[in-house]
């Protein structure tokens, strides 16, 4: 196990050498949609600016998308414990797999009484549903 970390260790450590000096050499860090260069200072700005104006649909709408690994990760670690003979932990995951699907339903909810909400405002405002974007190919 040891042996493993130190390589997982070494992986990162090559790739964010590899992130810096490409950045270096390129004198950018990222490029927007209009294909404008920009710095990493740039980037953290814009990034920061899209974060703060997250409307709360989108924010449910995440968190429900972040279940998808919990469930899939409590799963695995349900049967993993149990057919390594770890019997204490799997009862504690077994114990938490209900609480979690709980929070699951709770976060549908919300993100369709936030739904109908976000729709009536639009309507009563006249405003038109957004269309999806479609993805350039």
């Amino acid at each position: 196990m040891e042996v493993l970390s130190k390589i997982i260790l070494v992986f990162f450590t090559i790739l964010v050498l590899i992130l810096l000096i490409r950045v270096k050499k390129r004198k950018y860090f990222w490029k927007d949609r209009t294909g404008n260069k920009l710095t990493l200072k740039q980037f953290l700005k814009r990034w920061k600016n899209g974060v703060i104006n997250i409307t709360p649909v989108q924010q449910t709408k995440t968190t429900l998308w972040s279940f998808i690994p919990i469930f899939a990760g409590l799963t695995w670690g349900i049967v993993m414990t149990f057919l390594g003979g770890t019997y204490w932990l799997t009862l504690i995951l077994v114990g938490s797999f209900p609480i979690t699907t709980i929070q699951f339903i709770s976060n549908i909810q919300k993100y369709k009484a936030q739904k109908r909400a976000q729709d009536a405002f639009n309507e009563a405002m006249n405003i038109k549903p957004r269309k999806p974007r479609r993805k350039k190919k």
